[in-house]
């Protein structure tokens, strides 16, 4: 079972000056447009009402015409796109028994609270996020675990609908890890030969999720099509249909697709799992973030610290915001 404890929380440190962002004492560089709002500025807006026209809509239209023009060089045409099946497909999400995914059967449980205590912190962050990235340092640090619990917890509200992308096209995990279909995708819808309706599937044991895994991408580069208008597009369709958007992206730094996902995002919440992600790698990740979209730390994988415990309800809280222990540096 993964423990989320209080990750490099208070700490007095080189790093520590992050503080005053995380708090709310900046204001953040640029915010996303409220929902069902266009951007301010007209270029933007001309951009995105012009790559919209060939992603399919919110009322379930199709994508129409010809695939996107920065495509045509390296992918051959796209083939017309299925028509609207009329809803979003709903699936049965088959997790395998070895993985400790969306633990909140028992409402007491340790796991289970610790990412309640995250939801109410990015539920109540001063920055307000909406379309929330989750990486890593490295590989294997657990981020597509925490991009599924985390979307998991925020859909158990009921106060809206979650969608879960995976934006991580070098390592799919997310359509294993849940046991559900490799595509259609993201990289149909925003190529258009998907309708988006028709990519997304809403999670049977979690009416209030859906899922948009990244789908067959042929050998067309991730950068060519995260770097498209069309993508921005798709960010902007999403907002105005979901209260939270959770994007499971590469490692930071690793790849080129990070950035061009987190540019469109509100925020960026950082996992890092003791005793294997590369301390010197996890600062690295920090600083190469912007600050005012670093939203926070998540420790994963670690075992409770004693000052942590409460021996009179059972268990303690170990989840927090804030920066690395100093000594923790190589």
């Amino acid at each position: 079972m993964s423990k989320i404890l209080q990750a490099l929380h208070g700490a007095q440190n080189e790093v520590s000056e992050l503080l005053p962002a995380l708090i709310g004492e900046e204001a953040p560089a640029e915010s996303s447009a409220p929902a069902g709002e266009e951007p301010a500025d007209a270029a933007v807006s001309d951009q995105i009402q012009a790559a919209e026209a060939v992603l399919p809509q919110a009322n379930g239209v199709g994508a129409v015409g010809a695939a996107p023009a920065f495509a045509a060089a390296e992918a051959p045409a796209a083939e017309a796109p299925p028509a609207h099946s009329g809803r979003i497909r709903e699936v049965p999400l088959a997790i395998p028994a070895s993985l400790a995914l969306l633990p909140f059967e028992d409402p007491r449980a340790h796991a289970a609270e610790q990412y309640r205590i995250l939801r109410t912190k990015l539920s109540h962050h001063p920055m307000r996020p909406k379309m929330i990235v989750i990486s890593s340092a490295n590989p294997g640090d657990g981020k597509t675990f925490t991009a599924i619990n985390l979307s998991g917890v925020l859909s158990l509200k009921g106060e809206g609908k979650i969608l879960l992308i995976d934006g991580d096209f070098r390592r799919s995990a997310l359509h294993r890890q849940l046991g559900i279909p490799a595509s259609p995708g993201l990289a149909e819808v925003i190529l258009g030969t998907a309708a988006l309706d028709d990519a997304i599937i809403q999670a049977q044991q979690f009416p209030h999720l859906h899922i948009l895994v990244n789908g067959k991408l042929e050998d067309l580069n991730p950068s060519e099509l995260l770097d498209s208008p069309h993508w921005r597009a798709l960010c902007q369709a999403v907002r105005r249909r979901y209260q939270y958007i959770i994007v499971d992206t590469p490692p930071v730094s690793a790849v080129a697709d990070f950035e061009l996902i987190q540019m469109a995002s509100d925020g960026t919440v950082l996992v890092a799992r003791p005793e294997h992600t590369n301390r010197s790698a996890c600062f690295k990740a920090i600083e190469a973030i912007p600050r005012e979209k670093l939203l926070g730390v998540i420790l994963n994988c670690s075992q409770p610290w004693f000052l942590n415990k409460s021996h009179s309800y059972g268990y303690g809280y170990g989840y927090g915001y804030g920066t690395g222990a100093k000594d923790a540096r190589k």
